[in-house]
This record gives structure tokens, C-alpha cells and sequence, in this order.
């Protein structure tokens, strides 16, 4: 189950991660020629019904084609646009539809409540880029399917909503004869995942469906009417049912007993005792309560090693495990690849100007939310000048050296709208200057003591936003398409003929910035911007991910008095500094 994503939501998720951190990988997606649309039929279907697809290209990257398909629903409803199922079929780079051995196996990703499908596209980029064929289906009553006001047309209509509970199981099984039908595909190795609702719908369809050979469940559990009963999320739901007449109620109740994952869990169990069930499950999940999750996993009889949890984070807030959950989902369903079915890695090519912008947030992201090894660093020298709609200035010098393990060093000149000159940071002992005058070192910690890593010393809810924003960033990277929505990318020469690109925003702001290049096309030489009346430049005076580091690098300044203080006191100052600069720039 999910809430309903605002506007600040989405921000929080993608365009918040794109500017903070993560690893992104560029792939560009050309514009998509003219297609001839293809037709198959399907003989062999869960109902013994035939049936007709229709199947056409659609776009491309580096390392994986997107074919749109539809096909018939098993169940007929009155609404016409509800019978028919829109799916987008990942294919990997070097697979042919219809093509030769070795066949491969596939998986069935199915999407979140509240209609917002940028999650399950990147679990299916995910895959094909790893090499295993992919198909995400929207549920009964979303997107195309639905009525103009949505799913949440189900809240008012009985017959809709517990119609889609049971459609949605039927629409999987339909996807599994489609998907069995193809050539490419091995269809004894077709798998399923979801997350949240999708996770709940896969548990119960798998159960259903004995030809689903490996699930993944990603923030699901068991006890369906408990999530009903306590979830935010489903306060709708809740006022739905109590406002229906006794008898429609005992129906609606029923209905979701039956679709309830523990209520299926006697028939995956022997795929779970076999190791072909992955749950992943966040210890502070309010939404899936903990309880619901251990149920499941109870009812499965799933093997330690299989349910992964997520300590420390809830339902939204393990959006920061995001990498590590992708990952993993990615290497369960590739086991069943054949061998020297590896996905080959693209050409070198010059790169397109929107994956020239993806590598250098990605490089963002490593210096923001991956430690360097030892012996390396990562660093960004940068001077900012922004002047904001109201006529203030921004008129700043930053930056930030990222060592291994605890080391690190930060220096901000702020000389508008105030006055701050601070460096602090970390190497044998941590330390604080301020305005090239003096420096406080703090004391030798005793023999045998780690050093305090300053991730630590950031308040935990600002830790979690960074945390987020680097799972969030990561999980775009792996459906780069995204990006797309938010902006479009063209290639252009400044005066001195240095390379750049041109950054056009598409939503929610109006604006543009150029992006200019150093000679070699690699590095960023500066940024400049126009968007919603702020404007401004930032020059990049040095950036390095993966550098030499010396010990100097996170030295205090050697040119100014030192006192000598203890070693908690500069850890005290520490948090209290960082964690309100970055609040005041959240």
C-alpha cells in the first residue's frame, strides 16, 4: 500500500535526488522512429482461453529496448478501457523477440497504490540491465485502464473495487501466458516482484499461479485486513467499507481475505522452504506494519537468509535502500540466466548530452554517498554566485574533500547574504578554523578508539533526507528515462568553442541552464542558469571522483594558532554547524 504522492513528494524522490546524490548511469534515449505495429496470438492460457496481442517498439537505450504491448484482460468489466492490459516489455540488449536459443527468464514487476509507476520502471531497467527480460502491466482501473478521475473512482463504486482485487491476480496469470508464449523467453523461469500493494498482489498471484518459479516481495506482508485497519494510507478504504450496507460489507471483507497474502501462503510455501522467495521488509514500516511482514514470512516458512530487513527505516524512508534492493531483486531472478546469456557492454560511444549531465550527477552522488577507498578521495572546489528573484545575492566558496572511512574535509566562504569563513573536517584528530585566524584540534582520541565518523553527528531525520536523496538518485539512474520528464537535452559550442549542453526545464519550473564542459568533454568547467527569476553561475574550479588523497588534505590549516581542545567538544560543534547548514539549503 502507498499514499498518494504529492507534489513535494515526487520532489523529495526524483528531482531532490538528482541535484543531491547517487550513481547515475547516462542513456539517452533517441527519439523513436516509426514502428510497425506486430501481432501475436497466444494458444495456451491459465483459462484455456486464446488470445491476441499487439506488440510495438517503442524507444531504446545503451542496454535495453522497450516494446508496448497490450492484450485482453481474463475478465470482462463494463468499463471498456479496463478489459484491456498496457504493458511495457524490457528487453536486453542482444535479445531479439523471436529470437534464438538461449531462451531467458522473465519477470513480472507490478506497481505501487497510488498510480505512480517511475518505481517499477526502474526495478525493469534494473533487470534488463542485468540481462533478464522484464514486463511491467498496469493494475485494473490505472493509468489508460481507468476512469479520468483515477483509482480512486474504486472508493466509490463497490463493483469496482472488489472486482480489482481479483482482476489483478487474473491479469498476472494472463501476463504469465503472454509472457510463456514468447520465443525468448524460458517459461519455466518466469518470476514476479512488487512493491507495496505490487508486492501484495504478487505474494497472492504466485500462490495462485504454479508456474511463477522465483517472487520477490519488496515491503509486503500478510494480514491484509490489519494493514486495512491501521494504515494512514488506507483511511479511504476504511471509510469506504463503513459506509457500506451489512451485507456488501461481509462481501467487500471477504473479498479481501481472499487476496490476502496469508490466505495463499499454504500454496508458495515449498517455492519459499526452496529458497525462491526474497522478501524484503523496513523494521519501522507503519504502512506494512513489522508484525504483518514477520506473519508472512512465518506462513512461507522462509528461510532466514531470504527476508532481508531494512533497519532503521519505514515504508518511505527505505527509498534509501533502494540501491541495495535493487540490486539484490536484480542478482535473484538473474540466477536463472543460461550461461554466456551476460549482458554485453555498449561500444564506447561519444556520449549524448543528456548522458553527458546523467555522469556528472552521478559523479555528485559517489561524492556525496560513497566512500572512497584508502588512500583516495573524492573533491569539489566550487564558487557560486546566485542572485534570487527578490534581488538577494548568493556569493559563495565551497569545498568539500570526501576521504576514506572518517576523513573529510569542508571549507565554506560565504560573503553574501552573510559573512561566514569556516573549515572544518577530519584526519588524524578533527578540527575547526575559522577565517584563516585560528584552528581548534581536538585532543588524540585513546589508543584503540575509532574515530567518530561525521555522518553520525548529523541529527538522524537530516542523516535519513541525505540517505533518501542518495537511494532515490541511484534508483533514477536505473530508469534514466525519467530524466526526460524533467528537462531536455541539446548539444551546443560556446564563443571559445568550448563543448556544452543546453538543460531546458519541462515541469514545474520554467528556464534553462547551459552546462559548459572542459576541453577534454569530460569535466564540468561551469553552470550557468536562468529558472523562475533566480539566476546564476557556478564555476567548477576543481572536481575528481576516485582522486589520490594525502594525508595533507585533511590536515588542519599549518599557517594559524592552534588550541589544543578536547576531541567531543569539536564533535558538538561539528553536528550543531552541519546540521544547520543543511537544513537552511533543505
Amino acid at each position: 500500500m502507498q499514499r498518494r504522492l504529492t507534489r513535494r513528494d515526487r520532489a523529495g524522490w526524483l528531482l531532490a535526488g538528482v541535484l543531491v546524490s547517487g550513481v547515475l548511469l547516462g542513456w539517452d534515449l533517441p527519439v523513436a522512429a516509426a514502428q510497425e505495429e506486430t501481432t501475436g496470438h497466444v494458444t495456451r492460457s491459465y483459462d484455456g482461453q486464446a488470445f491476441d496481442y499487439k506488440m510495438k517498439w517503442a524507444f531504446e537505450t545503451d542496454q535495453y529496448r522497450v516494446y508496448r504491448v497490450t492484450y485482453p484482460s481474463p475478465v470482462k468489466t463494463p468499463f471498456e478501457r479496463n478489459n484491456t492490459i498496457p504493458a511495457d516489455y524490457y528487453l536486453p540488449r542482444g535479445v531479439e523477440p523471436g529470437g534464438p536459443e538461449p531462451k531467458r527468464p522473465a519477470v513480472i514487476c507490478l506497481h505501487i497504490l497510488d498510480g505512480n509507476f517511475e518505481l517499477v520502471r526502474m526495478v525493469c531497467s534494473t533487470l534488463a540491465s542485468h540481462g533478464v527480460p522484464a514486463v511491467m502491466f498496469k493494475l485494473p482501473y490505472y493509468g489508460e485502464r481507468g476512469p479520468d478521475e483515477g483509482p480512486r473512482a474504486m472508493l466509490d463504486d463497490p463493483k469496482l473495487f472488489l472486482g480489482a482485487l481479483t482482476q489483478g491476480m487474473a491479469d498476472v496469470r494472463r501476463t504469465v501466458d503472454w509472457l510463456a508464449s514468447r520465443p525468448e523467453i524460458d517459461s519455466k523461469q518466469i518470476g514476479i516482484t512488487g512493491i507495496s500493494l505490487g508486492g501484495l498482489v504478487a505474494a497472492s498471484a504466485s500462490a495462485q499461479e504454479k508456474r511463477i518459479n522465483r517472487v520477490a516481495l519488496i515491503l509486503a506482508g500478510g494480514d491484509l485486513p490489519h494493514i486495512i485497519a491501521t494504515a494512514r494510507e488506507a483511511t479511504d478504504i476504511r471509510r469506504f467499507m463503513a459506509e457500506l450496507p451489512a451485507d456488501q460489507r461481509a462481501e467487500a471483507e471477504k473479498a479481501i481475505r481472499e487476496v490476502d497474502p496469508l490466505s495463499h501462503a499454504p500454496a508458495l510455501r515449498d517455492r519459499a522452504r526452496q529458497g525462491r522467495v526474497l522478501m524484503f521488509c523496513a523494521t519501522d514500516d507503519r504502512v506494512i506494519p513489522k508484525s504483518c511482514a514477520e506473519k508472512l514470512a512465518a506462513a512461507l516458512d522462509m528461510p532466514a537468509d531470504k527476508v532481508v530487513w531494512l533497519h532503521g527505516l519505514g515504508h518511505y524512508t527505505a527509498l534509501a535502500a533502494l540501491p541495495q534492493i535493487m540490486d539484490q531483486t536484480a542478482a535473484f531472478f538473474a540466477q536463472d540466466l543460461p550461461p554466456g546469456a551476460e549482458v554485453p557492454k555498449p561500444a564506447p560511444a561519444a556520449a549524448t548530452p543528456s548522458q553527458t549531465v546523467a555522469r556528472l550527477l552521478g559523479q555528485l552522488g559517489t561524492m556525496l554517498g560513497v566512500k572512497p577507498k584508502p588512500g583516495r578521495c573524492h573533491l569539489a572546489d566550487l564558487k557560486i554566485d546566485v542572485t534570487l528573484p527578490d534581488g538577494k545575492t548568493i556569493d559563495a566558496d565551497l569545498r568539500l574533500i570526501q576521504g576514506a572511512g572518517s576523513k573529510f574535509r569542508l571549507e565554506l566562504n560565504l560573503k553574501k547574504p552573510w559573512k561566514v569563513d569556516v573549515a572544518l573536517g577530519q584526519g588524524d584528530a578533527p578540527w575547526m578554523a575559522r577565517g584563516g585566524k585560528a584552528a581548534f584540534v581536538g585532543s588524540r582520541r585513546p589508543s584503540g578508539k575509532p574515530p567518530v565518523d561525521p555522518e553520525t553527528l548529523l541529527d538522524p531525520a537530516v542523516r535519513m533526507k541525505i540517505r533518501m536523496a542518495a537511494g532515490g538518485l541511484a534508483g533514477v539512474a536505473m530508469a534514466p528515462m525519467l530524466l526526460d520528464d524533467l528537462a531536455s537535452f541539446s548539444r551546443e559550442k560556446t564563443d571559445d568553442d568550448r563543448p556544452a549542453v543546453r538543460i531546458t526545464v519541462k515541469k514545474r519550473a520554467r528556464g534553462s541552464a547551459l552546462l559548459v564542459l572542459k576541453p577534454d568533454g569530460q569535466r564540468p568547467d561551469r553552470l550557468t542558469f536562468d529558472i523562475d527569476g533566480t539566476k546564476g553561475e557556478v564555476v567548477f574550479r576543481g572536481w575528481e571522483v576516485d582522486a589520490v588523497a594525502h594525508a595533507s588534505l585533511f590536515a588542519p590549516p599549518d599557517d594559524v594558532p592552534v588550541t589544543p581542545v578536547d576531541e567531543a567538544d569539536i564533535h558538538r560543534m561539528f553536528s550543531a554547524l552541519l546540521t544547520f547548514g543543511l537544513e537552511k539549503i533543505r
